[in-house]
């Protein structure tokens, strides 16, 4: 049980620095957006969106692409052309 305590922790801090690696060329536009708020919301979205799914080296960490979309667009969030 600890070591499962221990891998969300830390897929949650893995999850939080790729979101601070994001940047518009990802495709996401928000009219007003700052990139500390598009940083804030994609961390956001991803933690709410990830999943730990059982492996044959232990469980894991994924993400559910259509929740994590799904998320991004409430927010206000527009899809556009990745780079």
């Amino acid at each position: 049980m600890k070591t499962l305590a221990v891998f969300a922790v830390s897929s949650a801090v893995g999850l939080t620095l790729l979101a601070g690696c994001t940047s518009t060329s990802d495709g996401w536009m928000k009219p007003g957006m700052t990139k500390e708020e598009l940083g804030q919301d994609t961390a956001s979205c991803l933690l709410n969106s990830s999943m730990v799914v059982p492996g044959r080296e232990g469980p894991r960490n994924t993400i559910d692409q259509d929740r994590y979309r799904r998320c991004m667009a409430d927010r206000g969030y527009t899809a556009g052309p990745a780079n």
